[in-house]
C-alpha cells in the first residue's frame, strides 16, 4: 500500500517563507535572538563639580528590546558645552572634567537609543585668605582707606570664581558696598566698610564654612572721650548701719580718643532716686581711674545703688550703654546706746539680730563690761572694738553660752567705737543689755609652763619671768578649751616627747624643752604654736583663735652660753614665747594679717603683717612716712627669716626681729599690736618706749656688740586646728 506524503508547497507554506525572510514574527516583533537597544540610563545624571579639573566617571547601561542589559552594547559619550567640561569615552564608561564655572547636558548615544545626564560646575571655596581690610583705623562715619578684600581658592587649587562672600557690620559698626560680593574668576573679592558712630567697630566676612570677625577702630574729628565702668562697684561694706555713709569706689575708663572737659559728670542712685551730682578730674584716653562716690546715711532695709557716670548723656560720649552698674546693700539698724544705760530686748523669731554701739571718749585702764541676762531662750553676745566685722563670728569677744546670761569683758577701754551684737539662737527674752565701765574683776590671761626636760632651777625661773611678762602684755584670758570634750590631742603632736593632752587648758599650754639641738652658735631655739582653738560654734568653721598648746626648745648650749647676761636671755626667751603664742606666719595667714609672703620662691615680694593696731603704732613710732608696705616683715624668701620677723633694717633692736642687739631689745607697742591684730587683748602700757630707727640701721654684725641670730627659730611643728565636737555644740 503506498503511504501519500503531504504537500508543503502549498500557500501557507509560501507564507511562512515570506515571515522568515522579513525577520519578523507574524505580530511584527524581532526573533529573539537578535538584540536591539531600546532603553538607555545614565549614571549618575546628575552632578556637580566642586573645582576646576574635578573629574567624574559616568556609567551608561543599555537595554534591548526584552528589557535585558546589553553589556556588549556600543556607546558614545559627547557634549555640546565644551566650555564648562569635555568627556571622554572609554570601556568602563565617560569621563567628565571640569574647565569652568558653568553647565550643560552629558549625551549617550547607543544605536538609535539617545539620553542625557545634567553636569554643573560650580567652583567651592576650600581656602579663604583675608588680603586686606583687619585692624583698620579711620574716621567715624568715613570709608576705611584699604576695601576688605578676600582671595579664594577651590579644593584643586584653582582661583574660586562666583563664590558668595558675605560682609555683615555689627551693631553701629557702619556699612559695606556690597553685603554679598561673588568672586570673579581671579578668585578675589572686595567690599569697601564705611564706619559707624562707635569707637570699636566689627565686621562679619563668611564664604561657606569659613567665617572671621574684622575690627576697626574710628576716631572723632574733633576727638571724644569715652567714660566707661571697667569694673564692679565697691562699697566699703555691703551691711552698712543706718547711719554710716557708703562710699562707693567706682573704677572708670577712658576708652575714647578725646579727654573732653576738665571735669566730668557722676553720681549714685538710691532705690532709683538720683543723689547729688558729683565731679571728677577727666581722664586721659586708655587711662584708667576712680570716682569716689558716697550714698547714706540709708533707711533699714535691702537698697538698691545705681551708679552713673555722664547721667542725662549730656558730655558727648562714644558710648552711653557702658555708663551704668547697680549694686544692692542690706543696710542694717544699729542702736547708739550709753555707757550705764540699760536695754530691754526681746526677740521675735531665732536669727533675729539686734545691733548696738558705744563711743568712748577717752582711754581707761578699766574694762567695757557688756552684759545680757535674764529672760527665757538662748542668746549669743558679741563685741568688737574699731570697724565693724562683717560676721558677729568675726567679733573680738564672745559669749555662746546655752541660755541668755552672756558677757563679754575688753581690756583696757579704749577711745573709740565699740560695736555688740545680740543674736537670737532661738527666740529669747525679755533679757536687759547692760554696758559698764570698770567695777568688775577680769580674768587674767594665764601661760602654763610644762617643763619636759632639761634646764637649770635659775634658767627655769627666767622662762617663767618671759611668761610673766607676756601674762602682763595680754591683758585678758582667752575662753578655756576643753579637749577631753571636744578633741583629745595625741602624745608627740606639740613637739618631741609632749604628752597627750585630755583636760581643760586655760588659757595656753606651753611644753618646755631644754636640750641639745646643735650646740652654740646653731639653731637657738624652736618654737611655736600645735593646736589652735576654732570658733566654737558651727558655721564658724575656718576661723581660727588663739593657740591652746605650743612647744618651745631651746638649746641648752646656747642658753648656758648666755648665762652671764640676765638680760638678753630673759629678751631670748620673751621672743621664742612670742612664736608660741603665735607670732607666726602660719598663723597670721590664717587671721589674713599676712600679705605678700616671699616664700617660697619669690625674693623679690614685699611681705608685711596687715593689722590696724599694728599699723597704726608703727606710725606713731615714726613710721608714717614709711614709703612702703605697712607693717615689712623680713624678706628676700630666705628660710627660716623671711616673712616671720619684723624686718631688721627697719626696727633695729625692737624685740621681734631675726637678730637680738643693742643694750636692751625692746618690747614694742607694733608688737603688742600684732597681738590685738591675732584677737588677744593687750595692755598698751605692758609695752617698752620705743621709736623706729631713723635712717634703718646697719647689718646686725656692723653694730659691735653681742648678735644673737636667732634665724630658724619658728618649729616645724604642723599648727593643726582643733575639731568641734557636734554633740557639744548647740
Amino acid at each position: 500500500m503506498r503511504t501519500r506524503r503531504k504537500d508543503h508547497s502549498g500557500p501557507a507554506a509560501v507564507l511562512l517563507l515570506l515571515l522568515a525572510a522579513a525577520g519578523c514574527y507574524g505580530d511584527g516583533t524581532l526573533p529573539p535572538d537578535e538584540q536591539v537597544p531600546t532603553r538607555l540610563v545614565i549614571e549618575p545624571d546628575l552632578f556637580t563639580f566642586t573645582h576646576i579639573g574635578e573629574t567624574k566617571l559616568f556609567g551608561a547601561k543599555v537595554f534591548d528590546q526584552m528589557n535585558d542589559r546589553m553589556p556588549q552594547a556600543r556607546v558614545l559619550w559627547s557634549t555640546a558645552d565644551t566650555s564648562f567640561f569635555y568627556v571622554s569615552g572609554g570601556p568602563l564608561g565617560g569621563t567628565v572634567t571640569a574647565l569652568a564655572n558653568g553647565g550643560g547636558r552629558l549625551v549617550v548615544v547607543s544605536g538609535e537609543v539617545t539620553t542625557s545626564a545634567t553636569v554643573v560646575v560650580r567652583q567651592s571655596a576650600d581656602t579663604v585668605r583675608l588680603l586686606s581690610g583687619d585692624g583698620q583705623e579711620g574716621i567715624r562715619g568715613e570709608p576705611l582707606p584699604e576695601p576688605v578684600t578676600l582671595y579664594l581658592v577651590d579644593p584643586g587649587g584653582t582661583p574660586a570664581g562666583g563664590v558668595a562672600v558675605r560682609f555683615t557690620p555689627h551693631e553701629r559698626s557702619g556699612a559695606v558696598g556690597d553685603s554679598i560680593v561673588y568672586s570673579g574668576a581671579d578668585g578675589f573679592a572686595s567690599t569697601v566698610w564705611t564706619l559707624g558712630d562707635r569707637r570699636l567697630q566689627s565686621l562679619t566676612v563668611s564664604a561657606g564654612d569659613y567665617e572671621e570677625v574684622l575690627t576697626a577702630v574710628a576716631f572723632a574729628d574733633p576727638p571724644i572721650p569715652d567714660y566707661a565702668l571697667v569694673g564692679d562697684p565697691e562699697p566699703t561694706r555691703f551691711d552698712p548701719i543706718d547711719t554710716d555713709t557708703v562710699e562707693i569706689r567706682v573704677p572708670v575708663a577712658n576708652l575714647g580718643d578725646g579727654a573732653g572737659p576738665a571735669t566730668f559728670p557722676a553720681r549714685v542712685t538710691v532705690d532709683g532716686v538720683a543723689q547729688r551730682v558729683v565731679h571728677t578730674a577727666r581722664i586721659a584716653p586708655g587711662d584708667t581711674g576712680t570716682v569716689i562716690l558716697h550714698a547714706g546715711p540709708l533707711e533699714a532695709g535691702t537698697r538698691r545703688i545705681g551708679v552713673e557716670i555722664n547721667p542725662g548723656g549730656r558730655l558727648e560720649e562714644w558710648e552711653t550703654g557702658n555708663n551704668n552698674d547697680s549694686l544692692t546693700l542690706n543696710v542694717l539698724r544699729q542702736q547708739e546706746i550709753s555707757v550705764g544705760q540699760v536695754v530691754t530686748l526681746e526677740s521675735n523669731e531665732a536669727n533675729e539680730e539686734f545691733l548696738f554701739r558705744v563711743e568712748i571718749a577717752e582711754d581707761s585702764d578699766e574694762a567695757l563690761n557688756v552684759e545680757l541676762a535674764g529672760g527665757s531662750g538662748d542668746a549669743d553676745l558679741f563685741a568688737h572694738y574699731g570697724v565693724r566685722p562683717n560676721f558677729r563670728y568675726r567679733y573680738r569677744c564672745f559669749g555662746v553660752g546655752e541660755d541668755t546670761d552672756e558677757e563679754c569683758q575688753m581690756v583696757p577701754a579704749r577711745a573709740g567705737t565699740y560695736h555688740f551684737a545680740v543674736h537670737a539662737f532661738t527666740t529669747f527674752g525679755p533679757s536687759t543689755l547692760t554696758v559698764t565701765l570698770g567695777g568688775k574683776p577680769v580674768e587674767p590671761f594665764d601661760i602654763e609652763l610644762v617643763f619636759l626636760e632639761g634646764g637649770t632651777d635659775a634658767q627655769r625661773e627666767t622662762v617663767e619671768d618671759a611668761a610673766e611678762t607676756w601674762e602682763n602684755a595680754i591683758s585678758r584670758d582667752v575662753f578655756d578649751w576643753d579637749h577631753d570634750a571636744f578633741d583629745p590631742v595625741p602624745a608627740g603632736t606639740c613637739g618631741p616627747g609632749s604628752p597627750a593632752v585630755s583636760d581643760v587648758v586655760d588659757d595656753i599650754r606651753i611644753f618646755v624643752t631644754i636640750d641639745s639641738i646643735d650646740g652654740v652658735g646653731g639653731v637657738m631655739a624652736q618654737s611655736g604654736p600645735c593646736w589652735v582653738r576654732p570658733f566654737p560654734l558651727e558655721g564658724g568653721e575656718g576661723i581660727w583663735l588663739q593657740p591652746t598648746l605650743a612647744a618651745l626648745i631651746l638649746d641648752e648650749d646656747d642658753v648656758a652660753d648666755l648665762e652671764d647676761d640676765d638680760e638678753l636671755l630673759e629678751s631670748f626667751f620673751t621672743h621664742e614665747m612670742a612664736h608660741a603664742l603665735g607670732f607666726v606666719p602660719g598663723l597670721w595667714d590664717r587671721h589674713e594679717r599676712l600679705r605678700d609672703p616671699s616664700l617660697p620662691g619669690d625674693p623679690g615680694a614685699d611681705p608685711h603683717f596687715d593689722g590696724p593696731m599694728a599699723v597704726a603704732a608703727f606710725d606713731a613710732a615714726g613710721g608714717g612716712g614709711y614709703a612702703h608696705a605697712k607693717v615689712p616683715l623680713e624678706s628676700g624668701a630666705r628660710a627660716g627669716i623671711s616673712d616671720s620677723n619684723w624686718r631688721e633694717s627697719v626696727f633695729g633692736d625692737e624685740l621681734m626681729t631675726p637678730f637680738l642687739t643693742g643694750d636692751s631689745q625692746p618690747l614694742s607697742l607694733i608688737t603688742l599690736g600684732s597681738f590685738h591684730d591675732i584677737g588677744y587683748e593687750v595692755d598698751p602700757k605692758a609695752a617698752d618706749p620705743y621709736s623706729l630707727p631713723v635712717g634703718g640701721k646697719p647689718a646686725p654684725e656692723m653694730r659691735g656688740g653681742r648678735v644673737l641670730d636667732l634665724r630658724h627659730d619658728i618649729a616645724a611643728i604642723p599648727i593643726r586646728v582643733l575639731r568641734l565636737n557636734p554633740r557639744r555644740v548647740k
